[in-house]
C-alpha cells in the first residue's frame, strides 16, 4: 500500500472540498433542481478548488517582484579595504612550497699539511 504525499496533510484537502461543496450547494439553491444540486456540488467542489489555487498562484506571481529585496541599495556603502603601504605587501602564496632539498655543497675543510708561513726572526 502506497501512501500518496502531497506536501500537506489530507484532511486539510478533504476540508477544504467540503468547504467548496458546501458553499456550491447553498449557491445553487433555488437555481437547480433538488436532485441535481448534490451531484452538481460534488463534481464542481474540485473544479472550483483547482481554480481558486491557480488565480492565487497568478496574485502570488504578480505580487512577488513587490517583495523582493531592491537590487541596488538606496545610500552608497563605504567600502573597507586592508591598508596597506606601497613599500610592503602582502607575501603571495600560489599553493604549498616543497621543502628545501640538500644539495652537496664544497665547503672548505682544515688540511692535513703545514703550509710554510714566513715568521720573523732575528738572524745573529
Amino acid at each position: 500500500m502506497s501512501v500518496l504525499d502531497l506536501g500537506f496533510p489530507l484532511w486539510l484537502l478533504i476540508s477544504v472540498l467540503v468547504v467548496f461543496a458546501l458553499l456550491l450547494y447553498y449557491m445553487l439553491r433555488g437555481r437547480v433542481s433538488e436532485g441535481l444540486r448534490v451531484p452538481l456540488a460534488i463534481v464542481l467542489a474540485p473544479v472550483c478548488t483547482v481554480a481558486a489555487v491557480a488565480v492565487a498562484v497568478v496574485f502570488s506571481a504578480l505580487l512577488s517582484p513587490f517583495y523582493d529585496p531592491p537590487t541596488d541599495p538606496a545610500g552608497p556603502q563605504p567600502r573597507t579595504q586592508p591598508a596597506t603601504t606601497p613599500g610592503t605587501a602582502p607575501p603571495e602564496t600560489t599553493g604549498p612550497t616543497p621543502p628545501p632539498t640538500a644539495s652537496p655543497t664544497a665547503s672548505p675543510t682544515a688540511s692535513p699539511t703545514a703550509s710554510p708561513s714566513a715568521s720573523a726572526t732575528a738572524s745573529p
